[in-house]
């Protein structure tokens, strides 16, 4: 029997994307994941007496409309409630964008590298996936001239991620607004991933999250997986208009928030300022002493001063890859990311997390062991 001939074309040799926090191949050992960009204070706290105390409720279904969630996030973010769809974390969310807006033959612009969600999501719709690669020679910032060029009449949708994932560049609000301008006026969809925003200094400098309910293409991600440092209960949103809004809505699967996260969610929201602050200073101060170490001295190894909660490394000096610099971290008890996934020009970079001070120790001993043995 050929099983081929019931799975769409598209899908036969799509590969699965990959991703960071892949800890628990690695269980039975002592390893300290920098892998994933989360929050380095990891949850607040207070979430260990929040999820006893409502444990009882997982014999009931989660609330299909997400209201209570919804009201808390609009309070918390000032957007209206009708602006707001919430999924159980940013992918499914893309996923959810895909199926509603990208139908087969579609063409989506796309910088890379970036986040394989957007390109493997669309591809699953049978999207024409057209890239501008991002050059290291400007930091990898967007060329958006080159954008501008690309943004022809066959171009649907087009995917920004802003700080960018793997790069940990951020662009200027000015800059993104004009973009949406451009967009919206060649009626392109324009879906802005602001996942790791609040990661950066002045965060709300760069934001476009209450501007998106004022125009008619434009899509802003959150991802609260990230900020809360919750990746086990996965919850992330989404802020548009609401004419956009009705229609995901209408194609989101039912009860796709679990009850656990509606019901801590809006608690843990009342210790988010705090928590963000707190992250920043960690994030701040132990940026400039990884720099400071690994990057102003005698190392092989390049990276332009981060903008986000992550560093994107050139190790291309040390003579490995990617993949045999992760396999070599791992001896010493360190997860760091493999970036060949996000494409043949990221073999010989790496990614790294900065977590708290201790844990960064770590890090910065197992790369000072790690450059003595290559170039002693």
């Amino acid at each position: 029997m050929n099983l081929k001939h019931w799975i769409k074309n598209q899908i036969i040799n799509l590969p699965r994307p990959k991703h960071g926090g892949d800890i628990w191949k690695y269980k039975n050992k002592h390893i300290e994941d920098f892998s994933s960009n989360i929050n380095p204070l990891g949850y607040p706290k207070v979430l260990e007496e929040l999820i006893p105390r409502i444990i009882h409720y997982v014999k009931f279904y989660p609330d299909d409309t997400n209201k209570l969630l919804k009201e808390a996030l609009a309070e918390k973010f000032n957007v209206p409630e009708k602006c707001l769809v919430v999924g159980s974390g940013v992918t499914e969310i893309l996923r959810l964008i895909s199926d509603v807006f990208i139908s087969f033959g579609d063409y989506v612009l796309i910088p890379t590298p970036t986040f394989e969600e957007y390109s493997f999501c669309c591809l699953i719709s049978g999207a024409i996936i057209k890239t501008v690669k991002l050059d290291n020679k400007s930091n990898f910032h967007l060329n958006f001239d080159l954008i501008y060029e690309k943004l022809n009449n066959k171009i649907k949708a087009i995917f920004i991620c802003n700080p960018n994932n793997p790069t940990s560049v951020v662009e200027e609000k000015r800059r993104i607004i004009e973009l949406a301008d451009e967009c919206q006026r060649k009626n392109i969809l324009l879906i802005l991933d602001e996942s790791l925003i609040e990661f950066v200094v002045n965060y709300s400098d760069y934001s476009c999250i209450n501007e998106a309910e004022t125009y008619e293409n434009l899509i802003i991600l959150r991802s609260l997986t990230k900020t809360l440092g919750i990746p086990g209960l996965r919850i992330g949103f989404l802020v548009t208009n609401k004419q956009l809004c009705k229609y995901l809505e209408r194609a989101r699967v039912s009860w796709n928030v679990n009850v656990i996260a509606q019901l801590v969610i809006p608690k843990l929201l009342e210790f988010y300022d705090k928590h963000i602050q707190d992250a920043i200073k960690v994030i701040t101060s132990e940026k400039k002493r990884i720099y400071d170490i690994l990057f102003r001295g005698k190392y092989p190894i390049y990276s332009s001063y981060p903008d986000a909660n992550f560093f994107f490394v050139n190790i291309e000096k040390l003579g490995m890859t990617s993949k045999q610099f992760k396999e070599t971290m791992l001896k010493k008890g360190i997860l760091v990311r493999d970036c060949t996934s996000f494409g043949d020009y990221c073999y010989n970079y790496t990614r790294f997390a900065i977590k708290t001070h201790d844990k960064n120790t770590l890090l910065l001993n197992a790369m000072n062991e790690l450059i003595k043995e290559r170039v002693g």
